[in-house]
């Protein structure tokens, strides 16, 4: 609380309004460099306050604290990392002023009948109080209620604790400045002007960073832009381009006129991380490596895309240098750049995160990132605009559509929680409704999964309304990007893609959302768009994968593939280019799709699909099956039953024995086999990502029956 009983001076010794300024403009000097530096400190230890507290309760304290530790790198390293922290400092020590101006300047008739150093005590413990409220909140987030809408009353009524405690903290601290050295409290100010100014120096000699990336030049003047889109849990029925028609989507449809619509696309794997490692290296799972989705797993080095461009041969044999291309991702998700998958990206956003665009050859932009007054700032930025992702990645491109690029923009819209805004919620959500759902989240799901709720008939068409909003959203965000990209004059020599990193279960089979094995899981759309290089209009009913996307982008740029030699069987790409397919040069790429999760292997061909367990494939496993030993596949006729509703093994055991004899190949073939997918107790803690909706991997559940 303030101090009490405020003193009424005599009036001639009451300070006027500038007294109330030059108190506010201290306390938030002090506050605000004290603040910065020790989040500058915190960033640079690696602790990232998102997860904190639920890697401490995963992997004790001494993990949490010092597990993110960087390694060394020698003197210079040093002088950037004392940099970035120097420039926390300036940055939180510059706002503490203009806020400081503004309290002592609100606060100043509150405060007129009160000495100078009443003023700044109590200026100094509000300034101490919102800091402190504000990191708990922040640090707080993922275990207090989280997954709940920030405007919830039980969020509300814990933050306006949090509030209440923080300011009575506050306070006691600003009490206890007056026990503080004379000489110390004398040297701060010098000491605060000394850091601003090394940050702003630091600043200053940090801000180019990739502003020269994509500049046109002979090597790439003649080469085109690449947009991927990657809209998550985006199944292939929803779209109008592929026959749906409750779910209005004209820009996809309008693209898929303009491109090309591969009608039998599916995903190597039903769940994010380790699908989108496929999209972007071309290759299985089981090559690239990334087979778990769990706090502290990184995907070893692989080539991407964008890594590809820094140094791919055009088909005259001219080699690209880093730079020609600016790689850029826009993310919504978890694919922050800690998970491996965004090699080769010089720039990146992520909105989950709260991470504005960082540059990663800019030190500084990549360290403010981290920072938590700037992931608040945009997070609090998102409560005002929902779609986010479509606006940053519109501004980008509106200052940088001079430049050759390659982009990929990841949305959310149709990802839990569906609880899309206006207009999309009010052009699908039935007003008659009167039942309790009124947005659709990963909790939900696992109270339906437990039991502990069952959704009736009308609950369940309202989740699927939810979702095809979201669906509506997602296009109407593809849209705002590409509108921007014909403003620029640039979409015409763009390339642009729209795929998804898998499908969703909207209760087909008893199931909400993703990682099972059916084809809501793993068909998905795939479009291609490239004027002049592609034919409008065009329609491919051969089978293809997500792994194929890298390949023929290369083919469609005019460069060859990516290969990496050092990795030997891994550094190999499993994808093939669709081009041929699209000229009519041939009839398939491949016979076989492959897909795995957590617990079950798939293999489908043009009619028929096969779900096995992985235990099937340990030695033996086929003759356990046969003896009743291990559950039986699922075998399922696609032609007479698309929706995998009945299962034919008993039927057709042979057509069973031939997919599976098939599987156990292509298996046997992977780089990283069966027997490596052992995890430690540390793998199996997933608590971050389930809370977000994600969850499983390949080798999830191993021992589990």
């Amino acid at each position: 609380m303030p101090p009490s009983d405020p003193p009424s001076d005599p009036p001639q010794d009451r300070p006027g309004v500038a007294a109330s300024l030059r108190a506010g403009v201290n306390a938030g000097a002090l506050v605000g460099t004290l603040a910065g530096l020790l989040d500058g400190l915190v960033n640079a230890f690696g602790i990232d306050a998102a997860s904190f507290l639920l890697r401490a309760q995963a992997n004790g304290w001494v993990d949490a604290l010092f597990g993110g530790l960087p390694r060394w790198g020698g003197f210079g390293w040093c002088l950037t990392l004392f940099g970035c922290i120097a420039g926390s400092a300036l940055a939180y020590g510059a706002l503490g002023i203009g806020l400081g101006l503004a309290s002592g300047l609100v606060l100043h008739p509150f405060m007129r009948r009160t000495g100078l150093a009443w003023r700044s005590r109590t200026l100094l413990g509000l300034a101490f109080g919102a800091w402190i409220f504000g990191e708990v909140y922040w640090w707080t987030r993922a275990v207090v209620f989280s997954g709940l809408p920030a405007t919830d009353p039980r969020r509300l009524a814990s933050a306006g604790a949090m509030l209440v405690g923080g300011l009575a903290a506050g306070f006691f601290v600003a009490r206890q400045g007056r026990r503080v050295p004379r000489g110390v409290r004398q040297a701060m100010p010098f000491v605060i002007l000394g850091l601003m100014l090394v940050g702003g120096l630091f600043l200053l000699a940090t801000s180019a960073g990739s502003r020269w990336r994509g500049t046109l030049n002979e090597r790439n003047r003649e080469l085109p832009n690449v947009v991927i889109f990657v809209v998550d849990a985006l199944r292939q029925d929803v779209l109008g381009c592929y026959g749906a028609e409750h779910v209005r989507t004209p820009v996809m449809d309008s693209l898929a006129e303009r491109g090309v619509v591969f009608e039998d696309a599916y995903v190597q794997a039903p769940f994010t991380w380790t699908s989108f490692g496929s999209i972007l290296t071309g290759k299985y799972p089981r090559r690239h490596g990334l087979v778990r989705m769990a706090p502290d797993v990184r995907m070893a080095p692989n080539v991407t895309l964008p890594f590809h461009l820094k140094g791919a041969t055009r088909a005259d044999g001219v080699r690209l240098e880093d730079g020609d291309y600016v790689a850029v991702a826009f993310m919504t998700g978890t694919l922050s750049r800690e998970s491996g998958l965004l090699r080769g990206f010089d720039v990146y956003s992520g909105a989950q995160e709260g991470r504005a665009l960082a540059d990663v050859h800019n030190p500084w932009s990549e360290f403010r990132s981290r920072l938590v007054l700037w992931q608040i700032t945009n997070k609090v930025s998102q409560r005002f605009d929902n779609q986010i992702v479509a606006s940053t990645a519109r501004k980008w491109f509106a200052s940088n559509a001079d430049r050759r690029f390659v982009a990929l923009v990841h949305y959310y819209s149709t990802h839990t929680p569906y609880d899309p805004p206006e207009p999309f919620r009010g052009d699908y959500v039935d007003p008659a409704y009167d039942g309790p759902v009124t947005s659709f989240r990963a909790e939900h799901r696992q109270a339906i999964e437990s039991g502990a709720y069952a959704p009736t008939p009308a609950d369940e068409r309202r989740i699927r309304e939810l979702y095809y909003a979201g669906v509506a959203q997602a296009d109407a965000m593809i849209g705002e990007v590409l509108d921007e990209l014909e403003r620029q004059g640039v979409l015409d020599d763009t390339i642009v893609v729209v795929t998804s990193d898998h499908g969703e279960e909207l209760g087909d089979h008893g199931l909400w959302e993703h990682n099972f094995m059916y084809q809501t899981n793993l068909r998905i759309p795939l479009i291609i768009a490239a004027p002049g290089r592609l034919p409008a209009g065009r329609r491919v009913s051969a089978l293809v994968d997500s792994i194929d996307i890298v390949p023929t982008l290369c083919d469609l740029i005019g460069v060859g593939p990516p290969s990496d030699p050092q990795l030997g069987e891994r550094g190999l790409v499993d994808g093939r280019s669709l081009l041929p397919l699209v000229r009519g040069d041939v009839e398939a790429v491949r016979e076989f799709s492959f897909a795995e999760n957590g617990r079950f292997l798939s293999i489908q061909d043009a009619g028929r699909k096969l779900i096995v367990r992985r235990a099937v494939l340990e030695p033996g496993g086929w003759d356990k099956v046969l003896a009743g030993e291990l559950e039986q596949p699922r075998l399922f006729d696609l032609a007479a039953d698309p929706g995998e509703m009945r299962n034919v093994y008993g039927e057709r055991a042979e057509d069973a024995l031939e997919l599976f004899t098939a599987l156990a190949e292509w298996s046997a073939s992977m780089p990283i086999g069966e027997h490596m997918l052992i995890q430690s107790a540390r793998d199996r803690q997933t608590e971050l990502f389930n809370a977000l909706g994600y969850g499983g991997g390949i080798g999830e559940g191993l021992d589990d029956d």
